[in-house]
């Protein structure tokens, strides 16, 4: 049902002859998917670097998209002082459990633009509350060739009451051998914004568990330029049947 209501939006957000012609929702979905597949368990380092402080952690992320129920999982496996920390979103519901005081927070959504232990990503940006291809319209901005791909800029504007925090976000990605690729988004807080406020980038494509997938992910704020955090894919498992009881508030204890 959620698919058919998507296709529904991608089609009627498409006002413009470019719009029309390209499927510009149906690309962003499948970019924004392609370290998900239908489920997907990963294992990545994290490296916050502020002036403040330096952290690195490592993650367990789990992610289910094979029904209309969302769900994703991030366990924290190190350093120690914060191992066994979850994040758990079942569909619009999400949760944390700190171990330590065996305590579990609901998440309301004025903490979705919160950062997530720290870093330059947002609560939302890990749990995907915020869907870019079911709640933005599109437009072609731009479309070239280079090294024998496809690349297209599309500028995101949010549906009207879509619950999203960025007013416009450019997503410049590329098509090679059929499949789609993101390679930068930009977000900005006023549509009439000359500068972003923050630079998601993806980079370093390699093949895991058969598929060509980008493995580092790195968020830069335009007000401090020197910082940064990057998150960089070590093992991914794509497509396995995961057991519903890994999305539990159950698996916390």
């Amino acid at each position: 049902m959620k698919q058919l209501i998507f296709l529904l939006m991608c089609f009627a957000s498409f006002g413009s002859k470019a719009q029309t012609d390209l499927p510009l929702g149906l690309w962003i979905d499948n970019a924004e998917r392609i370290l998900r597949a239908q489920t997907s368990a990963s294992v990545l380092k994290m490296n916050i670097n502020k002036a403040e402080y330096q952290r690195d952690f490592t993650l367990l992320v789990l992610t289910d998209d094979r029904n209309d129920t969302q769900k994703v999982m991030v366990r924290m496996l190190g350093p120690a002082l914060w191992r066994g920390n979850m994040t758990l979103k079942i569909d619009d519901r999400i949760s944390f459990f700190e171990p330590r005081n065996k305590r579990t927070t609901i998440m309301s959504s004025s903490m979705l633009a919160s950062s997530w232990m720290g870093s330059h990503f947002s609560n939302d940006d890990l749990m995907r509350e915020t869907d870019l291809a079911r709640h933005y319209s599109y437009e072609a901005k731009e479309a070239w060739q280079k090294d024998a791909r496809n690349y297209h800029l599309i500028e995101l504007t949010p549906q009207p009451s879509a619950p999203v925090v960025w007013a416009k976000v450019l997503y410049r990605l590329y098509i090679d051998n059929d499949r789609v690729f993101p390679e930068q988004v930009t977000y900005y807080r006023r549509k009439e914004d000359k500068h972003p406020e923050r630079t998601l980038t993806y980079s370093e494509v390699k093949n895991m568990d058969g598929m060509l997938v980008p493995t580092v992910m790195e968020m830069r704020v335009s007000d401090k330029p020197q910082e940064f955090t990057r998150m960089h894919y070590q093992k991914i498992k794509f497509n396995t049947d995961l057991a519903a009881s890994k999305f539990s508030e159950q698996a916390f204890l």
